[in-house]
């Protein structure tokens, strides 16, 4: 029979103080391997921050509120000694390496890619209670404030479910992943996750962080004014710490830009904007859309700017889908989805670099060791039939 989580009881501890952290750090001293997750403010806040530290071990589980005016240093400092397991670790690591220098040190299982090559077809966590547990669970909190004080209980309920029983989803998967004989594979992958999540790197780009969905359709001088928009919406958000869509939707951008690029009278306190906006904010809004009335054509922007490395001959096109077609027998035979072997663009890079063995790929850093080794044999039959 399946069970909700609201139908079964656990206990957890909450940490809001410097005596509990110091008695939870001493605990975790002798202690291997810690179940580990986060809760952040990322869907309130331009700026997010860790909001609610989970660990469990020894059938416990605790929750730490960095929040509270605690001496985290510390309980992060064993924490980084453990084995830890997390399901889908990038985002928890980089926020907690962003807030607090964290990194562990003595491995991550992953336990969403141990369900990916396992081969389960549904890889979220509340899939994995069903599936290893048999148990039911909501995940409807995703978009709650984890910011505000006091929490309510069903809050601090959510945040503990996803750590109590990563212990139990680890078993099965090593037990699952040991008799497909994907073990190393799975190794590998959650140390090359781990590297990710440290070195993602987003440069801004002038010339298209302004370019939202919707602004494909629009005509230059209705971008002009979406760019002007966007950028204040990105300043009032960063002055603010708010996240961007509540200060304005980004339907609402497209559509003040296109109202405001057939006025012919300059944009002022009288206009009747189509949209409702904030009476303190819009003294900037006018001032933005005044700035793009004010642009020639010329200092319109245009369209994308297209990669020219991009661009590939029909030929290469043509390689790259036999290359892709020979993977995906690959793929079907083991029950997995082709793009966690290879995406397309590895496989171009594959076809454009003219890789053909191990240390050729490696050097590069197009796949990993074991995708290399499982999709070699394809590689050599098409790029030496060229």
């Amino acid at each position: 029979m399946t069970q909700t989580t609201d139908e079964r009881n656990f206990d957890f501890e909450i940490i809001e103080n410097d005596e509990q952290l110091e008695k939870l750090t001493s605990k975790l001293g002798d202690v291997h391997t810690v179940a580990l997750d986060t809760e952040a403010d990322s869907f309130h806040h331009y700026r997010p921050q860790v909001c609610l530290i989970q660990v469990s071990f020894n059938n416990q589980t605790f929750i730490v509120d960095p929040l509270a005016s605690i001496k985290i240093k510390p309980f992060l400092k064993e924490l980084s000694q453990k084995e830890l397991i997390i399901h889908d670790a990038g985002y928890d690591l980089r926020m907690l390496s962003g807030d607090y220098g964290f990194k562990p040190k003595n491995g991550v299982f992953d336990t969403m890619l141990g369900a990916a090559l396992a081969g389960l077809k549904n890889v979220g966590l509340s899939a994995l209670l069903e599936h290893v547990l048999d148990m039911k669970v909501a995940k409807h909190n995703q978009k709650a404030d984890w910011s505000k004080r006091p929490l309510p209980a069903h809050l601090l309920q959510y945040a503990a479910e996803d750590t109590t029983f990563l212990t139990q989803i680890r078993e099965y998967l090593e037990a699952k992943l040991e008799e497909l004989g994907r073990s190393d594979w799975h190794t590998e992958s959650c140390r090359a996750a781990v590297e990710a999540a440290y070195n993602l790197k987003e440069a801004a780009d002038p010339d298209n962080e302004w370019r939202i969905k919707g602004t494909g359709t629009l005509s230059f001088k209705e971008m002009a004014f979406l760019r002007q928009v966007w950028y204040w919406r990105e300043n009032i958000a960063k002055q603010t710490n708010i996240a961007p869509f509540m200060i304005c939707r980004n339907e609402e951008m497209v559509k003040l830009a296109q109202w405001a690029a057939k006025r012919k009278k300059t944009i002022d306190t009288e206009s009747k904007f189509p949209i409702r906006h904030k009476t303190n904010k819009q003294k900037t809004l006018i001032k933005a859309l005044q700035e793009a009335q004010a642009l020639n054509p010329d200092q319109w922007p245009g369209p994308r700017k297209s990669d020219p490395s991009k661009r590939l001959s029909k030929a290469t096109r043509n390689t790259v889908n036999e290359l892709k077609a020979e993977c995906e027998k690959i793929a079907q035979e083991l029950d997995l989805p082709l793009n966690l072997i290879a995406s397309r663009s590895a496989l171009t890079r594959i076809v454009v670099n003219k890789t053909t063995t191990l240390e050729q790929i490696r050097k590069k850093e197009i796949l990993l060791n074991w995708q290399t080794k499982l999709i070699l044999p394809a590689i050599q039959k098409i790029l030496t039939l060229e």
